[in-house]
C-alpha cells in the first residue's frame, strides 16, 4: 500500500510540475514584454524594472519545474527504456541551462538600464549596444532551449508512452506531433525563415502547451498505466 500511495504522489506532483512549467513559461514571456518588442529599450527600461525581474522569477520557475518532471518521470521511463530515459533526462537538463542563461540575460539588462539615464551620451549607446546582444543572446538560447532541447525531450517521452501504452495513445501522438511542430519551429527560426516571437512561433508551440496541460490533468486525475508490481 504504502508503494501505491507513493506512486499516485508522483505521479500527481509530475503533473503539477508540468502545469508550473507551462504557466510560468507563458507567464515570463508576456513580463518581458518591454524589451523583446522595442528596440533603443533602455530609455524607459527602469519603470519595468520590477517587471522584468519577475518574468525572470517565473522563468526560475519554469527551470525548477522542469527539473521537477525531468525527475520524476524518470523512474517512470527507465521501466520501460533506461537508455532513451537518461536520454530524456539529459536533454531536459539541457533545456535548464539554456533557460538560466536567459535569465541572466534579462537580469543583466534590468542592471544596465538602473543607472541609464544618468549616463554621458557615450556610454549610453555603449550600455544600449551590450543591452542589444544580451537580447539577442535570450532570443537564441530561447531557440535552443524551450523549443529545439523541449522538443527533443518530449519527442522521447511521448514515443515511450505511445509505444508502452502509459497514457492514452491518442494523448501521447498529440505529444508527439506537438514536439515535432515545436522542433520544426526551432529549425525554421534558426535559418531565419519565420521571425522569433511572431505569430507563426505561437502557432508552432500551441498544440505542445495545450498537451502538457492535458497530460498534467491525465497524471493528477488517473496516472500512468503501469502495474503496480512493475512499479515496485
Amino acid at each position: 500500500m504504502k508503494t501505491l500511495l507513493s506512486k499516485r504522489t508522483n505521479e500527481k506532483i509530475t503533473g503539477m510540475f508540468f502545469i508550473a512549467a507551462t504557466v510560468s513559461a507563458i507567464t515570463g514571456m508576456l513580463l518581458y514584454e518591454p524589451v523583446l518588442s522595442a528596440s533603443g529599450f533602455l530609455d524607459s527600461i527602469d519603470q519595468f524594472s520590477v517587471q522584468i525581474t519577475s518574468g525572470a522569477f517565473f522563468e526560475l520557475i519554469l527551470a525548477i519545474s522542469n527539473i521537477g518532471t525531468g525527475i520524476m518521470l524518470f523512474p517512470f521511463l527507465k521501466l520501460h527504456d533506461e537508455s532513451w530515459s537518461l536520454a530524456y533526462a539529459f536533454f531536459r537538463l539541457l533545456e535548464v541551462v539554456f533557460i538560466l542563461i536567459g535569465v541572466t540575460c534579462m537580469l543583466s539588462i534590468v542592471n544596465l538600464g538602473t543607472n541609464y539615464l544618468n549616463l554621458s551620451n557615450e556610454y549610453k549607446a555603449l550600455a544600449q549596444d551590450s543591452a542589444d546582444i544580451f537580447k539577442m543572446i535570450y532570443g537564441w538560447v530561447f531557440i535552443l532551449g524551450p523549443h529545439f532541447m523541449l522538443g527533443v525531450n518530449t519527442f522521447i517521452y511521448s514515443i515511450i508512452f505511445y509505444t508502452t501504452n502509459m497514457v492514452p495513445r491518442k494523448l501521447a501522438a498529440l505529444g508527439v506531433i506537438g514536439s515535432v511542430l515545436i522542433f520544426l519551429a526551432a529549425l525554421l527560426e534558426i535559418f531565419g525563415i519565420i521571425e522569433h516571437y511572431s505569430t507563426q512561433v505561437m502557432i508552432f508551440a500551441f498544440p505542445i502547451a495545450i498537451y502538457e496541460m492535458i497530460l498534467a490533468y491525465w497524471l493528477i486525475r488517473k496516472g500512468f498505466n503501469i502495474h503496480y508490481n512493475e512499479y515496485i
